[in-house]
């Protein structure tokens, strides 16, 4: 999983007008969103990876298939609408096409994040057929050598024909995309590129400093004229494909976004691969853990473990130490 600044992006029906793309939990008896880590198993090793995913990288104690379908189970009785499945790369979960299934067929709206290279035509086929809410593809450069330098193991020629299989199978698209210093130069022709293969949405922002990136930061860190021209372009285009392909980027750092999380929590769980459920991506707090506790009592435990005086601390920490984004999956309990 390849969050860019790590803060889940909401379905597009969920993100008001006037806030940076999250829906307040409020009182709701249920969250809006479930964001799944299904897996930590990845066939790529990424440069910027949140999760640190890869070859051989699943968890030990992932969960069970009977684990895996009584989550799923909680999630179709609590009326969750909208539930994405990642990873790691979440078509290599052994029962990823049945959790497809159970969960469209009881009418969720389900959105896969790939890393696209598992997009066959006939696994497209079975995706349209299953009518999935869309297929969100991590794409993070508009040419073969620069998307080679950030997906370690990858191919752009696969993915340029997963788009288009799923193009064809009339699969509704979504493109993720992480900048960096060496190819956030490409940001014109990328949106282009999105728009020709036939994406209806395009996210990006800033990619986050934390994951797999603390250690590669070095090759990945765009500076603030970078940004700047990047955000530039990105109004640009936003502009050129209004009615065509949605355009949406955060152009607020991860501190910013944090502190206003801080105080406007999003309707959204994010179940780790154990069923662990934490807070966010982008900290290493914990709210509940679905082998052992109802979806209901992780939602009630979310809701408070915001005001957790520990959350509040971490996050001015991060501003003295960025480093501390470095315990991200040393879980706390909240």
């Amino acid at each position: 999983m390849t969050q860019i600044t790590g803060l889940t992006p909401l379905p597009d029906s969920l993100i008001p007008k006037t806030t940076p793309a999250m829906t307040t939990s409020g009182t709701l008896r249920a969250p809006l969103y479930v964001a799944w880590q299904v897996t930590n198993e990845c066939n790529l090793a990424c440069l910027h990876c949140i999760e640190e995913s890869g070859p051989g990288k699943a968890f030990k104690d992932e969960l069970s298939k009977e684990q895996t379908f009584e989550v799923l189970r909680q999630i179709v009785d609590n009326d969750v609408p909208y539930l994405s499945l990642s990873g790691g790369e979440p078509m290599l979960h052994p029962h990823f096409f049945e959790m497809l299934e159970y969960a469209c067929n009881r009418g969720t709206q389900v959105k896969v994040e790939t890393n696209g290279h598992y997009l066959s035509p006939e696994n497209c086929a079975r995706l349209k057929d299953l009518a999935v809410k869309a297929v969100q593809v991590s794409l993070d450069g508009a040419t073969a050598a620069t998307f080679g330098k950030m997906r370690v193991r990858g191919s752009f020629d696969q993915v340029m024909e997963g788009l288009r299989n799923l193009h064809a199978a009339g699969v509704p698209i979504e493109i993720n995309h992480s900048p960096t210093g060496f190819n956030v130069h490409e940001i014109a022709a990328m949106v282009d590129l999105c728009a020709d293969a036939g994406a209806e949405s395009f996210y990006t922002g800033r990619t986050m400093y934390t994951g797999n990136a603390v250690k590669t930061w070095a090759k990945l860190n765009a500076t603030d004229d970078q940004y700047e021209a990047f955000f530039d372009t990105l109004r640009e285009k936003a502009v050129q494909y209004d009615g065509r392909m949605r355009v949406h980027f955060h152009e607020m750092g991860l501190l910013d976004e944090l502190r206003y999380r801080l105080h406007h929590p999003a309707a959204l769980l994010i179940v780790l691969p154990n069923g662990l459920v934490k807070l966010i991506n982008a900290l290493p707090f914990v709210c509940g853990d679905l082998r052992t506790q109802t979806l209901a009592e992780v939602w009630g435990n979310f809701q408070h473990a915001w005001q957790d005086p520990r959350v509040a601390a971490f996050v001015d920490a991060l501003e003295q130490d960025p480093e501390k984004t470095s315990l991200l999956h040393q879980w706390i309990n909240v």
